[in-house]
């Protein structure tokens, strides 16, 4: 059988989605081709040549496009069987008649997909697969190079980024997270074996810097550790990056100097807010204060930390939003933080755990399909307003090649217009702050 496997947004990465179940579907006997539309132009003469199709989803924004993929592909060929699988597979609305997908599979999706390309049903089902099971090496030659992709920035030079995943799941049960609806806390593990011959193949193609792309890398700390201990014994000259939660940052703090000296150059935490109420709300499992530990912990150690924010959410207060501009410019992290993620708003799909809150029903509106998120409204009509600016502001600031300095203080600005609070008197000193670790793309859900 021919099968073609579609990647719409994979967070700037060469996707693994694609390269890990291309190398099990391969292995079963049948022909795979591949199509990144994060950086190539759709080709509809494509799905001319393909048996069945199957469009991976891993995030939020990949499922919406995904969609308009399968959707177009529908109308070219309405018998052609095409699924959607990943993380948000489950979003593809099947219940709705006029949804373009044949099937959904939602987690470890790789026997599954093979099942479904050697005994279609004409049933249109959504299934979730939790199997622990062996993984291949992915197969990347069907993609694109990875001079396509983001790189690093890192001393006024850019080079060429790896990314693999050496656990899917979590341990954790954040409420806002789309991980839990799915895993219920549950962890996978790739063998070893498996994430240092990824990193090898990718090495080999020229990859200078690895990214983990787990949801949290110390999730299994002892199998991490086993991974970069052993991927800086084989390529002592390749650095990572990774993503931990604050909470681990803090358990594991005997560990950080061993991170660095291992290759470790900077690691994603998600702050999401200064509001410890919010931060209760949604599970996050640390508190303001705890952040502020995390960043004095990991760049004692020589580690740069980048955070994400989630400011905006049903509870948020315009004095949160100072509070969240004050604490970046206190702790040193303007240049460290992505300005997209300054204006992001909470996305509530089907199934989230923010669903079980009582405090949220008053706030929440019907289920947008289109969308694939129930909309609400903050308590304060104003913070609405002031979301959708700071969004502005960071996409103009991209689209101009404003520095992120510029644009978080064109940002902060804004905030002040909207709020009583005044800017510090210090005027930010840009120079101080460019050349620090950094992907070229900004990562959002």
């Amino acid at each position: 059988m021919q099968v073609l496997l579609v990647s719409t947004y994979e967070l700037g990465r060469q996707p693994v989605h694609i390269a890990s179940p291309a190398a099990a579907i391969q292995a079963a006997g049948h022909v795979v081709r591949a199509i990144d539309l994060a950086v190539q132009p759709w080709d509809p003469t494509v799905a001319d040549w393909a048996d069945a199709v199957a469009i991976s989803t891993p995030m939020h924004t990949a499922m919406r496009l995904a969609r308009e993929v399968a959707e177009n592909i529908k109308q070219l060929r309405p018998d052609l069987p095409v699924a959607a699988y990943g993380l948000h597979a489950g979003a593809s609305a099947l219940g709705d008649k006029n949804s373009p997908f044949d099937r959904a599979i939602v987690g470890e999706y790789e026997a599954a997909l093979i099942a479904w390309l050697t005994d279609r049903s004409s049933e249109r089902t959504i299934s979730i697969h939790l199997d622990r099971g062996g993984f291949r090496t992915p197969e990347r030659t069907i993609l694109p190079p990875l001079e396509k992709y983001a790189r690093l920035a890192t001393g006024g030079h850019e080079l060429l980024v790896g990314a693999v995943e050496a656990s899917h799941g979590c341990l954790h049960l954040c409420r806002h997270c789309p991980i839990p609806a799915v895993y219920d806390g549950r962890l996978r593990v790739v063998d070893v074996e498996t994430v240092l011959s990824d990193i090898d193949q990718q090495v080999a193609a020229g990859a200078r810097h690895i990214t983990f792309g787990d949801p949290d890398f110390l999730n299994g700390p002892a199998h991490s550790l086993r991974i970069i201990r052993a991927m800086h014994e084989d390529h002592p000259d390749i650095t990572f990056d990774c993503t931990v939660k604050v909470e681990h940052i803090l358990r594991y703090e005997e560990g950080w100097e061993e991170f660095a000296s291992s290759g470790c150059l900077f690691i994603v935490s998600a702050f999401e807010t200064m509001n410890d109420r919010v931060l209760a709300l949604l599970d996050k499992g640390h508190t303001g204060e705890d952040a502020a530990r995390a960043v004095h912990l990991v760049r004692s150690a020589g580690i740069e930390i980048r955070p994400t924010w989630l400011p905006f959410t049903p509870w948020t207060i315009r004095a949160d939003i100072e509070s969240m501009f004050r604490f970046i410019h206190a702790h040193d992290l303007v240049e460290s933080t992505d300005s997209v993620q300054l204006g992001i708003r909470l996305l509530i799909p089907e199934g989230s755990l923010m669903l079980e809150l009582s405090e949220l029903a008053s706030r929440l509106g019907p289920y947008d399909r289109k969308a694939l998120t129930y909309p609400w409204s903050a308590e304060d009509p104003e913070v609405d307003l002031l979301a959708a600016r700071l969004g502005d502001i960071a996409e103009e600031g991209m689209t101009n090649g404003r520095s992120t300095t510029d644009t978080f203080l064109a940002q902060w600005h804004a905030v002040v217009d909207e709020t009583d609070f005044d800017m510090p008197p210090d005027v930010i000193d840009q120079g101080a702050r460019e050349g620090r670790p950094k992907l070229t793309e900004s990562w959002f859900c």
